[in-house]
């Protein structure tokens, strides 16, 4: 069985063959709930039995950011090295029915991938446990090969209408990140660029950090982070009794992010950036800043921009599989 993960951020986005999961990327740890039988059911209480027998209890997704008491969405450049990522990938894997021994595809941005890549592998290598999750059976999940995949270029998998020849890019929008792939198309086959690769340490999470400031300033109100993109949703809140509307605040950050977002992947690109045919944008910013789009020459979103990296993967893994 071979199953692809992108642990963002902000959404977990899980694929198989046949099953997609995706899951907001803050854990908290389980306690009860006394009125849990009321109201719709969100997000995933998971249980994991490690070897020496200990049993830890999450909540995991919605449910963190609806009941956890202290939801932590961890913006790690090593995230393995904090304890819920772990959560996020066996809970992950479970939802998609993962067995001992699975295949695992992730990703890391492209700044980091030579330098964190063998890390990553041997850490999802050792990583195994009992999961159980929403009160279901307890399955064994473990890896039997792992291979890490540059962001972005899980995503330029994907597309499909990639030009006979020349340069190519694509940008991938994520919460803390912004990654760039760029390459050349020559003889049917694609080959990439190293010098037009690269991550920029600005994303979405960019937008909520302005808008947490000017909240503050208009209201006095201190905004958790996981709080935020609800915000951005909603496009207002109440604060002791008083409604403010944050939608002109917003416009204003996403221009500003986008803008910034677009001066750096074009700084990266520097004069070649004006020979390339094509600019892909992916990644589940390319919605939250849709303002990008005109500020990048010739770009073209692409379909299901937020899965793409993902089932970018899950193709990635099919061809090391062959």
């Amino acid at each position: 069985m071979r199953i692809a993960i992108d642990l963002g951020y902000s959404h977990v986005k899980g694929v198989s063959e046949n099953h997609r999961v995706l899951i907001p990327s803050v854990v908290s740890p389980a306690r009860e709930l006394l009125l849990a039988d009321l109201g719709e059911k969100v997000g995933h209480r998971v249980e994991i039995r490690r070897v020496n027998g200990n049993t830890e209890a999450y909540f995991v997704g919605h449910l963190a950011l609806r009941e956890g008491l202290a939801p932590s969405l961890s913006l790690d450049r090593e995230r393995w090295t904090q304890p819920h990522h772990d959560v996020l990938v066996l809970a992950t894997a479970r939802l998609l029915d993962a067995m001992p021994g699975t295949d695992l595809v992730v990703g890391l941005p492209p700044g980091y991938y030579g330098e964190l890549k063998d890390a990553l592998a041997r850490h999802l290598m050792a990583l195994h446990g009992e999961v159980a999750v929403d009160g279901g059976e307890p399955k064994r999940v473990s890896f039997g090969r792992v291979l890490v995949y540059p962001q972005g270029a899980g995503a330029l998998l994907t597309v499909t209408d990639l030009p006979a020849r020349g340069l190519v890019a694509l940008v991938d929008v994520g919460y803390k990140t912004t990654d760039l792939v760029g390459g050349e198309i020559a003889g049917g086959r694609w080959r990439v660029i190293s010098s037009l690769c690269g991550t920029v340490e600005v994303g979405v999470h960019a937008v909520h950090e302005f808008l947490a400031q000017e909240i503050r300033r208009v209201s006095g109100a201190q905004l958790d982070e996981t709080r935020l993109a609800e915000l951005m949703e909603e496009g207002g809140f109440c604060f002791r009794g008083r409604e403010y509307d944050v939608r002109p605040l917003l416009a204003r950050a996403r221009a500003n992010v986008a803008q910034a977002i677009a001066d750096r992947v074009l700084a990266r690109l520097g004069e070649r950036g004006d020979f390339v045919r094509r600019i892909y944008l992916a990644g589940g910013g390319a919605a939250a800043l849709p303002e990008l789009a005109e500020m990048l020459p010739v770009c073209q979103p692409i379909p299901e921009a937020q899965w793409a990296n993902a089932l970018g993967y899950l193709m990635a893994g099919r061809r090391l599989q062959n």
